[in-house]
């Protein structure tokens, strides 16, 4: 018979039953003596529920704990199934709160703090997000937003009023779910409530300017009612062909005057691009080299450089009609400022220079087996064609212009 002294000389990972309480068994542990109850459930398995430790319990409560264990099993009652049920939905209220205090808010600044931040342009996404996003569903739990909440307040309404800001919205809001699944934060078989939400058809933009549009433009933009930051900008655009946002970042640590070189180093592709500077290139920026310390368009506003939108803005306000007054930009159609580094590809192709010299001067990668190959710059092929380049936007100030022909 199991007594408590023969308990108390158990060594560690010795175990005994109590032969006269079958079931009811005592295992020494490297922590304690511990009490436990071990039978076969129904479904044929064995299985053990602990009972106590000797010293809080006795031996005597032991057998009473097993005969209150044996009772419940005789009425229909697996007392260990009971405690993994418990165990689980435990388990199961735990994360729902969790859930419930993780919202559309936490998500979308962990994903801006963890992510958007270190991203070149994540500003823009992360000022819509809080615009667009947190305004409407900020305090929602991220689980719990569903596809049509999504789709009817958030997005919709974006895609009526800008569709390509909608769709890029959109994205951004995927990114954010995908973060947080990343991380853990969301069930393993959550369900985005972006899926099936579909953004604005993307339309690739073709407009370039013709030779008439461009001898307008370039006749007109000194004279335009832009500042002079604005006319300098979209003209170092037209010399160059650089992307609008690469031109109002520009740093005067990037560039050497004496050399005609402006290195761009944080560029779309990640890849550091020189851009040969024309003669017309230099001197605008030597006129402008006295305004700031840093940038060659420093913002009025604080101690950076223009946003790209202010040149976006700028086109907008002068193609809008105002009452009683003609439009301030004399093109035509539609435009943007995007659409001049089409253009300049476009002009310089119809002067005659090659493709590879155009992916040179657009930094554009060539991803051809001959590019592997050929590991020449082309550096003054560039300089070359951005000078003629130069020249010809020179010559549409006077009024003897011919179109462009091949060189």
């Amino acid at each position: 018979m199991l007594t408590p002294r023969i308990i108390a000389d158990l060594r560690s990972g010795d175990e005994c039953a109590d032969p006269d309480y079958p079931g009811l068994r005592v295992r020494h542990t490297n922590a304690a003596r511990v009490f436990f109850y071990r039978y076969r459930a129904s479904d044929g398995a064995l299985r053990e529920i602990k009972l106590g430790e000797f010293g809080p319990m006795t031996l005597a409560e032991a057998r009473k704990a097993l005969g209150r264990l044996k009772l419940e099993r005789e009425r229909g009652f697996d007392p260990q199934l009971e405690k993994q049920q418990a165990r689980a939905e435990a388990r199961r209220h735990r994360e729902a709160e969790k859930l419930a205090r993780y919202t559309v808010e936490k998500m979308v600044e962990d994903y801006i703090a963890e992510r958007l931040s270190k991203q070149k342009r994540g500003d823009e996404g992360a000022r819509l997000l809080r615009r667009e996003l947190l305004s409407k569903l900020g305090d929602s739990p991220a689980a719990a937003v569903t596809r049509r909440e999504l789709q009817d307040e958030v997005i919709r309404p974006m895609l009526n009023r800008a569709p390509r800001c909608g769709t890029y919205l959109l994205g951004r809001i995927r990114c954010a779910y995908t973060h947080a699944a990343e991380q853990g934060r969301l069930p393993d078989d959550f369900v985005f409530p972006t899926l099936g939400i579909k953004g604005a058809p993307q339309v690739r933009r073709k407009r370039v300017f013709s030779d008439s549009e461009l001898a307008t433009f370039v006749r007109w933009l000194p004279r335009s009612p832009y500042s002079q930051t604005v006319r300098d900008a979209l003209a170092l655009v037209l010399f160059t062909g650089c992307r609008s946002g690469e031109v109002v970042a520009a740093m005067w640590r990037d560039i050497d005057l004496e050399r005609a070189v402006w290195t761009i180093r944080e560029t779309k592709n990640g890849e550091p691009h020189d851009v040969m500077l024309s003669r017309q290139a230099i001197d605008l920026l030597k006129v402008r080299r006295a305004l700031h310390d840093v940038f060659v368009f420093p913002s009025p506003m604080d101690r950076y450089h223009i946003a790209q939108k202010a040149l976006g803005l700028a086109q907008y306000e002068a193609r809008k009609k105002k009452e009683g007054k003609p439009r301030a930009d004399p093109i035509e159609l539609p435009w943007t400022v995007h659409d001049l580094r089409r253009t300049v590809a476009t002009g310089l192709a119809k002067l005659g220079y090659l493709r590879v010299v155009q992916d040179r001067i657009l930094n554009h990668v060539d991803s051809s087996v001959s590019a592997i190959y050929d590991r020449h710059r082309y550096d003054a092929e560039a300089r070359v064609w951005l000078q003629k380049w130069a020249d010809y936007l020179d010559a549409l100030t006077v009024s003897n212009v011919v179109p462009l022909r091949a060189a």
